[in-house]
């Protein structure tokens, strides 16, 4: 491409430019740092380190402005039990954060809910980032039933919410058969014998233990009188103790929670088994019939029949596919310090494949996890997105480059205006002495460039074609 002389409009950008030049050379002489740091190519090396640096700060600063919060359930139940390991195993740095000094998974703080249904709730509304939640459970984007446990959790405020589904399925954790525990002066054995007006505990409203329980009440058509609305599990297994409660309702781990406890204390509380346990999986594939072995408990000479659902961990969408990966994959190998207690043939799930056995969506970062393909510099959205960025800097690189070298030989050409004018050369005139001698130091100030690598051949070659068309 020929070169071509800037216009008068140029000229103007080309002075104000000169202001700046004038300053980056003193800078320069003046510093040794300067002019080591400030080269072409150890500019570019600052780019290419600065750039990430500054993008990792600020994600660093904005994780550090956030609190991350598990989301468990009423005391007494199995979230309350293996919420604080969880958070314990979360939060312990592995030897490569202790290394970078850096929480790649970040610290969570466990917050106490009503359970699994105001969990998805609070997670669809930003509230938190992790909580425990029952696989397959209607999602609602509106509150169905308020939380009236005293358990401090942030009001939620449903006006301008996003109307999306922000809960996405992390881990399997174990699976939770509902206890149905009553006293044993009822003589009844089966939950469709329950009578009438029964005094009854059906759990929190918000929990998936409510949700279940009037499921299995509706689907025998029996009417109770529902009590303890206002107490979380611990307190109704003391009340239940203390005879104002008669049957109580309690979806928690086997062996993990005040069910199991009630049905083994002293004799005077069994569990109720549900004959249509099988037929309720089948309207509600959510489900899962499960098989309590009487050897759990002290009174039970045979299996006790029940429903059930799976116990996940679902995340947010708005932690990134590291966050859940590397979350998911330290649950995985703390997994029995973690469901300590919980028969293994209940814990982790082992017969279902995530990926294709929850209801829910996977999290990003988990599938990655499941199919052992971590997001890191191997990812071809990451290499992509890498060679984006080398090439956008290639081309800024390259653009400056050829606006800087263009800046220099238009100072050469105006140089040798000025000095035409100055010392009034004519055509057809020889040039005095003074013209050659200052034309001499352009031409060496020129090649001086040249040495440099600030400005090419070609350049060189248009600055003495342009001298010599003047002598």
């Amino acid at each position: 491409m020929a070169f071509q002389i800037p216009s008068a409009g140029w000229l103007v950008d080309y002075r104000r430019i000169r202001r700046v030049a004038l300053s980056y050379r003193r800078f320069t002489r003046r510093s040794l740092i300067g002019g080591f740091l400030l080269g072409n190519r150890w500019l570019l090396i600052l780019v290419l380190l600065l750039a990430p640096m500054a993008v990792a700060g600020v994600e660093l600063t904005h994780r550090a402005n956030i609190d991350y919060y598990l989301l468990t359930g009423p005391k007494g139940g199995t979230y309350d039990i293996v919420a604080p390991r969880l958070a314990e195993v979360l939060n312990r740095p592995d030897k490569l954060e202790r290394f970078l000094h850096l929480n790649i998974v970040p610290d969570f703080t466990f917050r106490e809910t009503c359970g699994s249904l105001e969990n998805l709730f609070y997670i669809d509304h930003g509230l938190g980032q992790l909580a425990f939640a029952e696989d397959g459970l209607p999602l609602h984007f509106t509150r169905t039933s308020e939380c009236k446990l005293p358990i401090g959790s942030e009001p939620v405020t449903e006006k301008g919410m996003h109307k999306e589904i922000r809960m996405r399925a992390l881990v399997p954790l174990y699976k939770s058969p509902l206890h149905i525990v009553a006293r044993k002066s009822l003589g009844i054995a089966d939950a469709d014998d329950i009578p009438p007006r029964t005094r009854t505990y059906l759990g929190p409203e918000g929990s998936a233990t409510a949700f279940l329980a009037h499921l299995v009440l509706d689907h025998y058509g029996i009417v109770v009188e529902r009590v303890g609305e206002n107490l979380d599990y611990e307190q109704a297994a003391m009340q239940m103790r203390e005879g104002k409660i008669d049957v109580g309702f309690f979806l928690s781990g086997l062996k993990a929670g005040v069910g199991s406890v009630l049905a083994r204390h002293e004799g005077e509380f069994h569990l109720l088994r549900v004959q249509h346990a099988q037929g309720l999986t089948m309207l509600y594939p959510f489900l899962v019939e499960i098989k309590i072995p009487g050897a759990a408990f002290q009174d039970a000479s045979q299996e006790i029949s029940t429903i059930g659902t799976n116990t996940i961990l679902v995340a947010s969408s708005d932690l990134s596919d590291l966050e859940a990966y590397e979350i998911a994959a330290k649950i995985d190998r703390n997994v029995q310090d973690i469901l300590q207690g919980i028969p293994l043939n209940y814990a982790k799930l082992a017969d279902m494949d995530p990926r294709k056995g929850l209801y829910y969506t996977l999290h990003e970062g988990a599938v990655r996890f499941y199919d052992h393909d971590p997001p890191f510099f191997m990812d071809p959205r990451t290499l992509a997105g890498i060679g984006t960025y080398l090439s956008l800097l290639f081309a800024i690189f390259t653009l400056s480059s050829q606006f800087v070298r263009d800046y220099l030989v238009h100072r050469f050409l105006y140089s040798v205006d000025r000095a035409v004018k100055a010392f009034k050369v004519m055509p057809n005139q020889p040039a005095s002495k003074r013209y050659h001698h200052y034309i001499h130091r352009l031409k060496f100030r020129a090649l001086t460039l040249l040495k440099d690598e600030r400005i090419r051949l070609e350049d060189y070659k248009r600055i003495d074609e342009y001298i010599k068309g003047h002598s």
